[in-house]
């Protein structure tokens, strides 16, 4: 019998996460649910302690893109998971930088075979 090799088709770079990238995600994913649990278990205000809380821990974890988790603080917008959100946004902004340096570091290859 001969043993045919599988091919798997090729995952896209989007999808292969490091070790603090995962680590962020479930942070704010804990964030988010914990969130949803409190406010609706505890008083509101145990809720905006949390909304801090994960303000202060997005503004540590992706800078400047932490921002985007200032919209915690609006009322109603508790319904939308705000941190996963500001993940994914620090996330892809990461990853299009990182293939776009590689592509600059590619054409820099290229002209100096010439």
């Amino acid at each position: 019998m001969k043993q045919q090799k599988r091919r798997f088709p090729h995952v896209p770079s989007y999808f292969v996460f490091t070790e603090d990238e995962l680590l962020f995600l479930i942070i704010c994913i804990v964030l988010d649910i914990s969130e949803y649990i409190v406010t609706v278990l505890l008083l509101p205000s145990v809720g905006d302690l949390l909304d801090i809380i994960g303000i202060i821990a997005c503004l540590a974890m992706f800078r400047w893109v932490g921002l985007v988790s200032l919209l915690e603080l609006i009322p109603g917008a508790d319904i939308f998971p705000i941190f996963v959100i500001t993940w994914l946004l620090w996330y892809f902004l990461k990853t299009k930088k990182r293939l776009t340096a590689k592509t600059h570091l590619r054409r820099a290859n290229a002209l100096g075979d010439d």
